[in-house]
């Protein structure tokens, strides 16, 4: 009975420690950080820098002038209409309907302009929107590649890391200044 206990117990120890060696060498073996982070701010502020992100902006700042530019021709336009519309009905008018025509089309005025503010903010925001898409993708792009040269699945924000990870921001920044051409020198 007591050889029987002993060498259960023996058998207990040498798998106890067969499981104790594999958790050891399976730790030292596997990468202990499978997954990086990037620095979106940081990578945001560099990217604007660019030549690249310069040219974009420019041509997307160069389509809201053109189209704020005919917006205030044809606002100009609907002005003028409006004051000669205002003019001709005040014609032949006592005060009292005067001063009701005035607010009429002080009204339609009002309107014009508060119409023309709305499509200026619109359009400003589909050109940020145009601007904030172009970078992302970009940081994107760069991000995938260079995970994928240091074999990293999974990127996550830097804010989202209380600890651990490899921090890939300056990878992606260098490959970003040099346009996404660093991977393939």
């Amino acid at each position: 009975m007591k050889n029987k206990k002993t060498f259960i117990f023996i058998v207990l120890v040498f798998a106890l420690t067969s499981v104790l060696v594999f958790v050891f060498l399976k730790r030292t073996t596997t990468p202990r950080y499978q997954y990086a982070y990037i620095d979106v701010q940081q990578l945001v502020q560099a990217y604007n820098q660019t030549e690249e992100f310069q040219e974009l902006y420019q041509k997307i700042n160069e389509e809201f002038n053109s189209f704020n530019h005919a917006l205030q021709e044809e606002a100009d336009r609907q002005v003028e209409t409006i004051k000669k519309e205002k003019e001709n009905r005040k014609k032949g008018k006592n005060a009292s309907e005067q001063r009701k025509i005035e607010e009429e089309y002080g009204e339609k005025l009002r309107k014009l302009y508060q119409e023309r503010q709305a499509e200026t903010e619109k359009k400003q925001n589909e050109f940020y929107a145009q601007l904030d898409q172009a970078i992302f993708s970009k940081i994107n792009e760069v991000t995938t590649k260079v995970a994928e040269q240091e074999g990293r699945p999974l990127v996550v924000v830097k804010k989202a890391v209380y600890y651990g990870g490899k921090d890939l921001t300056p990878q992606v920044l260098a490959m970003l200044k040099n346009s996404g051409e660093q991977g393939n020198e």
